[in-house]
């Protein structure tokens, strides 16, 4: 069979040569129709093509087994993809720099991603790489956790969930090999938490390993299977096919790509008990210079999180950077004390602990037998008492000055000395009712009296007497027949 045999209306719309209707008219009057033309030259083109090369173009000739043999394949042709299943962290500028001069759009958001995660970890674009980049973050995040515990947990967790296979009718014996090989990994973790070791790469090793890594994806898909399926009010309206066929097409089969509604039953049925965080971080050309953060759990935040960074087609993993530790600078205001601070004191004598941070907080009860004590009388006025909250300094409201009255010699100020404050030997009484305040134990003793530590929140505080903000504060005065100090 040649061209010139087939009738010139066989040709779709693709035919380089349609029909035409039209007539020649003018120069070419006197020539040949353009049907005649073609059919006699394209014929005699033909018979000497196929003389020589007869079952090359003709598809006449190849037999129905061989068609089939082609088309399988055809279907079962892989391009061959570069690259590791699971690469190390790098840098989020080398995808910036793969959108440089792309899209606009993905240029500015990916030079922006490089800044708030400036670190990624490439998945092999198999038809796996959604798969495997929720399972490769969920166990990343139980190694850096570092709770032997943890990890113990999350293993009998996954392994209880071996009873939804059950209920959705799963043989044992044909998914056991593949809990088998999840399990391993809990064990590779557990190891290396109690070596001390800090670098991950055994468990890279775990997911380049092809065989480990299939296994480790099928149980997580036939789980995910089984969670939808005991679950269809959850997902079945979100779908444009029969729950059981989905799962069938698009969950359990191997090495077809995971979709939105297949991540979220994903991250429902496997990775919510974890207390693990799941994010994605959409690349597209939505409004904005930053990618679109939609989270798929509930838990926010959780004791770790999985970022995904999906671009069409396509799931990796992302790292932000270090959280920063915003450090106010401490100002030391104006404060004294009519008391020695080189004096030092000996902190064998004392019954307790001297430790700075837990004598600065207040009401802090280091005997909890003094909580029901009677309350005690007000101690006299001294350097070392503490205002009550409504003594603090106000600052003082303006008023308008009054008329001008009468001269009058005003008094003289009076100037309040105060002695050291009185030495206690002992704490009063214990009772079981009412409220006491515990006094500071470095006032108890004799020889302490002159160096009483002062920490720095209360040096700072208006609550101290010799603060310039306390309504009792006064300055020392000095009289010319005390001898310096």
């Amino acid at each position: 069979m040649s061209l010139s045999d087939i009738p010139r209306n066989h040709f779709d719309p693709l035919n380089h040569f349609p029909p035409r209707e039209e007539h020649f008219s003018g120069y070419f009057s006197q020539s040949l129709s353009p049907p005649a033309f073609l059919s006699h030259g394209i014929s005699q083109l033909s018979n000497a093509f196929y003389a020589h090369h007869p079952a090359i173009f003709n598809m006449n000739a190849l037999s129905q087994e061989e068609m089939e043999r082609y088309q399988e394949l055809s279907n079962k042709y892989e391009p061959e993809l570069p690259g590791p299943l699971v690469s190390h962290k790098q840098s989020t500028n080398a995808i910036a720099l793969d959108y440089a001069n792309a899209d606009p759009a993905f240029a500015t958001k990916t030079t922006a991603l490089a800044v708030t995660h400036p670190h990624s970890r490439i998945m092999k674009g198999d038809g796996n790489c959604g798969w495997r980049a929720v399972a490769f973050g969920y166990f990343e995040n139980l190694f850096n956790l570092r709770d032997p515990m943890q990890v113990h947990r999350e293993l009998v967790r996954i392994k209880s969930l071996s009873t939804l296979l059950d209920q959705v009718g799963q043989d044992e014996n044909l998914y056991e090999i593949f809990v088998d090989a999840t399990e391993e990994v809990f064990g590779s973790i557990s190891g290396a938490i109690e070596r001390g070791e800090r670098d991950d790469s055994f468990l890279i090793e775990l997911f380049n390993d092809e065989y480990n890594s299939n296994a480790i994806i099928t149980h997580f898909r036939l789980l995910t299977s089984a969670w939808m399926k005991l679950n269809p009010h959850r997902y079945g309206a979100f779908l444009s096919m029969p729950l059981d066929q989905y799962c069938s097409t698009r969950i359990e089969t191997v090495k077809t790509e995971i979709d939105e509604v297949g991540l979220q039953g994903l991250v429902d049925g496997v990775i919510e008990g974890s207390g693990l965080m799941v994010e994605i971080l959409y690349l597209d050309r939505s409004e904005g210079d930053a990618v679109t953060s939609h989270v798929l759990t509930q838990t926010r935040p959780g004791i770790g999180a999985i970022r995904l960074l999906y671009r069409p087609g396509h799931y990796d993993l992302l790292y932000g950077g270090e959280p920063a530790m915003n450090i106010q600078p401490v100002v030391n205001l104006q404060y004294a004390l009519s008391s020695d601070y080189e004096t030092h004191w000996d902190t064998n004598d004392l019954g307790f602990d001297v430790n700075s941070s837990l004598m600065a907080i207040p009401n802090l009860m280091m005997d909890t037998s003094f909580a029901m004590a009677p309350p005690m009388s007000q101690p006299p006025s001294d350097p070392y008492r503490v205002s009550p909250p409504q003594e603090v300094y106000q600052p003082p409201v303006h008023t308008p000055p009054p008329p001008p009255a009468a001269s009058v010699t005003p008094p003289q100020p009076q100037i309040r000395l105060t002695g050291p404050p009185p030495i206690m030997s002992s704490l009063p009484p214990r009772s079981n009712d009412g409220p006491q305040i515990r006094l500071n134990p470095l006032v108890m003793k004799p020889n302490l009296s002159h160096s009483l530590p002062v920490t720095a929140p209360f040096k700072n505080s208006p609550y101290n007497q010799a603060h310039f903000q306390n309504s009792d504060f006064e300055p020392i005065h000095w009289e010319p027949h005390e001898s310096r100090k």
